[in-house]
């Protein structure tokens, strides 16, 4: 080492003489696996956006190259999580201005403040308020509560309250809370100790993946006072069919239940601002809930049905003290709070006013992000009406919003705006008028297919952001309205139900250990085939009514 820079070698020994050590001199050592994949990914998303650059035809302006080399860059950094999918998302924001032609950061940065984002954003602050308050929580037991004690009926409950919520709600908060009071339910069945209720057989051939045996000591016995996370009351659960039922239950609807709104998932909010900032195309809070919410019954009821009719039937018939649990949960909550009540009239106003609006007004005042936004402000400006000087909403409290998935939002918004700014979407148009001979039915069916399996493996909203501008520019190659292809993209990437990766609510399922992957394909395959069948109808039949669809 030359002498001026002796003393400078890495020290392998560093930190263990000084009393503290900084937060990334903390940080473990990341898993060889994860490690190898984050550099496997790297280079193959930089190796890849260089290849697609140089294949492009020649003739082809350089920002429509540029664009498809980021468009995969993105996608295989997305999918393969090399960094952080929010980090990922930046950078249309550094490559556009400093690699194009005549693009300013002004340019990209507008669609990271695109209106859709903030429409999200105010959703989400009402869905803070609401947990804050315990709101979700009382709407939830009320409507379990209501459904009786019935094994089935139970199942139903949960799902229409999760699916309910998850309109309005993050649906991994809402899987987040409704999973424990699902498992409190199992814990007063006392068929989970193997005594009582339906046989062995059963229980083991109806559950994928349970076993054969039929000793009553296969199935630990568990009561109100075991620990709910306990490897005890785990394997209670996975080898009971009512235990799948109710858990798969939880999560299938809570991805299901938020299709019904613009806001109850991101490539629905991302489908919004692709259509309005590329097609002029406004979807409408109320208009889309034409198409989403009849989509969304249809699919609770169908996965409902699967679930406890055909694949996991309960071994019990009724739930030994359910109605008294969930009176006791509502005792514990106590009586409304004022400041539940003033949350609940601000939701209610705002879901009021995005379905209302748009029907008294041809050109409406107020925007749907606008009342998102107006909810959101009075929520900080209103008092809870319980101690001196407490509002409704905290800034501490609305530092929860999922920064993450707004700063995915844009990039995604922005690497739509290349796509129809820079000519790619219509190359790709002349590309695909090969598929002109394809009745548009089939096309539906493709592009939900292609976009419902690959989501299976990688991130819906990510899988969204992604194909949507291809979609788009797929149909309008074929003379077709974008909406043909692009809703079912972004319906099909919440419609996954088969691999914990594929949605947030899965993955919760999966890592709670209270489901199986053998349980969760066994009833997802199904779900995932029902799924494809129902988006194409949809599309088919109620978008083409709503939204006067021709070609």
């Amino acid at each position: 080492m030359a002498p001026h820079l002796r003393g400078l070698e890495p020290d392998p020994d560093r930190g263990m003489e000084i009393d503290q050590k900084s937060p990334g001199e903390l940080d473990p050592a990341v898993p060889r696996g994860e490690f190898v994949r984050s550099v496997i990914g790297t280079v193959a998303g930089l190796a890849a956006a260089v290849l697609v650059y140089l294949v492009m035809p020649g003739d082809l302006e350089h920002n429509a190259r540029l664009t498809a080399a980021v468009a995969v860059l993105l996608g295989i950094w997305w999918m393969t999580e090399c960094i952080p999918i929010p980090a990922t998302a930046l950078v249309p924001l550094i490559v556009f201005p400093v690699l194009g032609e005549d693009v300013s950061v002004n340019d990209v940065g507008a669609e990271y403040g695109n209106n859709i984002i903030f429409l999200f954003m105010g959703g989400f602050l009402i869905a803070i308020a609401m947990q804050r308050w315990n709101l979700h929580r009382r709407i939830a037991l009320l409507t379990v509560r209501a459904m009786g004690t019935r094994s089935t009926r139970v199942v139903a409950g949960f799902m229409i309250a999760t699916a309910f919520l998850s309109m309005w709600v993050s649906n991994t908060a809402t899987a987040v809370m409704m999973l424990p009071i699902g498992v409190s339910v199992l814990m007063l069945a006392s068929e989970l100790g193997g005594k009582g209720g339906a046989g062995g057989k059963d229980r083991a051939g109806g559950n994928g993946g349970a076993g054969g045996n039929d000793d009553e000591d296969a199935i630990p016995r568990m009561d109100s006072s075991s620990d709910p996370r306990s490897e005890q009351v785990k394997q209670a659960v996975i080898r009971s069919n009512f235990g799948t039922a109710l858990m798969l239950g939880i999560a299938y609807a809570a991805s299901v239940g938020s299709l019904a709104t613009i806001i109850g998932t991101p490539p629905n909010t991302l489908l919004a601002g692709y259509l309005e900032g590329e097609h002029d195309i406004v979807l409408g809070f109320g208009r889309w809930m034409l198409v989403g919410l009849p989509l969304a019954v249809v699919m609770l009821v169908i996965t409902w049905f699967l679930l406890t009719k055909v694949l996991f039937r309960p071994e019990i018939e009724r739930i030994p003290g359910g109605r008294a649990l969930f009176d006791d949960e509502l005792r514990r909550l106590g009586p409304t709070s004022s400041g539940e009540r003033r949350v609940l009239a601000v939701f209610v106003a705002a879901a009021v006013a995005w379905v209302a609006v748009p029907l008294v007004w041809e050109d409406p005042p107020i925007s749907d992000a606008g009342i998102a936004l107006t909810a959101g402000l009075l929520l900080f400006l209103l008092p809870a009406g319980t101690e001196r000087g407490v509002r409704l909403l905290t800034w501490d409290a609305a530092l929860g919003l999922p920064w993450g998935v707004l700063l995915l939002f844009g990039g995604g918004l922005a690497l739509s705006a290349q796509f129809s700014g820079s000519g790619l979407t219509g190359w790709i148009g002349e590309q695909a008028s090969a598929l002109d001979a394809l009745p548009t039915v089939a096309l539906v069916l493709v592009a939900a297919a292609g976009v419902l399996f690959l989501t299976e493996l990688t991130s819906n909203t990510a899988t969204a952001a992604t194909f949507l501008p291809v979609a788009g520019g797929v149909a309008l190659g074929l003379d077709l309205d974008p909406m043909f292809l692009a809703v079912p993209v972004a319906l099909a990437a919440t419609c996954a139900f088969m691999l914990p990766v594929a949605t947030p609510p899965n993955a919760i399922a999966y890592g709670s250990g209270y489901v199986t992957i053998g349980q969760m394909i066994r009833g997802g395959i199904w779900l995932n085939l029902i799924g494809l069948i129902a988006i194409t109808a949809v599309t088919m039949t109620l978008l083409v009514w709503v939204f006067g669809l021709t070609g």
